[in-house]
């Protein structure tokens, strides 16, 4: 097996927990900061979790030969342009807030974070920033092939977009659930 593919599904299946994991967490930021919540929830939870949902059924049905090379090559190419900028708006959002939590909570476990997480949003920035014209000239090229098919786009999408939201809702409301539940027995008890 190829040593690329193995980290690209390492990456994705890491991308993917870290995002259910964002879309807990914005279900707890909403309890108390609801506009706050729902901007976690999109860029950190929904859209990523969509981004690999998209990338794998594309990956299954390329493989299956149920879609064109042209389609498949439209759909990363999309991923990649649409989904990399929001995890870089989502990168700028977490750098600031861990930068926030490392300067009110003076925790170093928050600035490593915080290094760690301005570190990786210019390694995306930079990554973006580089590949966009590629990007952009291989979905010109798939769009104008005699194979694309824009119907068969619109249904990965569609289909990874339910799927993503699904499953990022369903953490959300877990994360909303257990802090209403925290702040309920704390009010009890006190």
């Amino acid at each position: 097996m190829d040593i690329g593919l193995i980290i690209g599904i390492l990456i994705l299946i890491f991308d993917f927990a870290i995002s259910i994991w964002n879309s807990y967490n914005a279900g707890k930021i909403s309890s108390y900061r609801k506009g706050l919540g729902t901007l976690v929830f999109f860029l950190g939870g929904f859209l990523p979790v969509s981004y690999v949902i998209a990338t794998i059924i594309t990956f299954i049905l390329a493989y299956l030969g149920y879609i064109s090379i042209s389609t498949t090559t439209f759909i990363l190419g999309f991923d990649f342009l649409f989904f990399g900028l929001a995890i870089i708006m989502w990168g700028v959002i977490a750098t600031t807030l861990s930068v926030v939590a490392t300067v009110r909570g003076r925790s170093w476990t928050a600035g490593i974070i915080s290094v760690y997480n301005a570190f990786a949003t210019i390694a995306d920035a930079w990554e973006y920033i580089t590949g966009f014209l590629s990007a952009w000239k291989s979905i010109r090229r798939a769009i104008d092939s005699s194979d694309f098919s824009i119907i068969d786009v619109i249904a990965i999408l569609a289909i990874a977009l339910g799927i993503g939201y699904v499953i990022s809702y369903v953490a959300y409301k877990e994360g909303l659930k257990s802090e209403i539940g925290y702040s309920y027995a704390s009010r009890r008890i006190f």
